[in-house]
């Protein structure tokens, strides 16, 4: 009888540990923070703090009202996102001018931005509705491996992956190349492909809003 009881106490705190870390990734997950328990968010940050749900331990998750800072200005040629809540970045699409990956990253790098990191499948629309590339265009983007064995990371703004483990869309073919490129193919579907770092493509250039004045 002991046993028995003492595995149903282990079941429900398992239970409850597991939902409490659910919500908590659910709190992150709308830019909310953990609030203080038995408190309105308005209590516990100031005013105009909202409630969007609950943390672990029955605590609120609150989220500033206070808006991302967004400049209004791009460098020459770049365009902000229209979709602000996708990305609030500028891009620069080099068209029919196509380059190698190495001297792409070098116009990149020359007004402050890097070779597209695209981190999400609404970034990766927002981009094409803005910069008004179509489907079936090769892209170079920042993502290269610089030991060439298939392990990939993005040049001048880190973060590594594999081409099996792509934050959205699908792996195109395996060429055993360093370089990667990005496409919208027939399906609305986003391919990702690792391709010669010589041959010439078009390319994407992304620069970063940080800062406001």
């Amino acid at each position: 009888m002991m046993k028995w009881c003492c595995l149903i106490v282990i079941i429900l705190c398992t239970i409850h540990v597991s939902a409490g870390e659910r919500l908590t990734r659910n709190c992150l997950a709308s830019n909310g923070t953990c609030g203080r328990k038995g408190l309105t968010c308005d209590d516990a940050f100031g005013k105009g703090w909202t409630k969007k749900g609950i943390c672990c331990n029955g605590r609120p998750c609150c989220k500033s009202p206070v808006p991302p800072c967004v400049p209004t200005s791009c460098p020459e040629g770049y365009i902000i996102s229209n979709d602000l809540t996708a990305s609030t970045n500028c891009y620069f699409f080099g068209g029919d001018d196509k380059q190698n990956w190495t001297n792409a990253l070098n116009i990149c790098r020359m007004e402050g931005a890097y070779l597209w990191a695209p981190n999400t499948v609404a970034e990766a629309f927002a981009v094409k509705n803005t910069t008004g590339f179509g489907k079936h265009e090769d892209i170079w983007t920042g993502l290269y491996s610089p030991t060439s064995d298939e392990n990939f990371e993005f040049v001048d703004v880190g973060g590594a992956l594999t081409l099996d483990t792509l934050p959205f869309g699908e792996r195109d073919q395996i060429d055993n190349e360093d370089c990667v490129e990005f496409e919208l193919n027939t399906s609305n579907n986003w391919n990702w492909d690792d391709d010669p770092c010589d041959r010439p493509q078009q390319y994407m250039c992304e620069f970063p809003m940080k800062t406001c004045t």
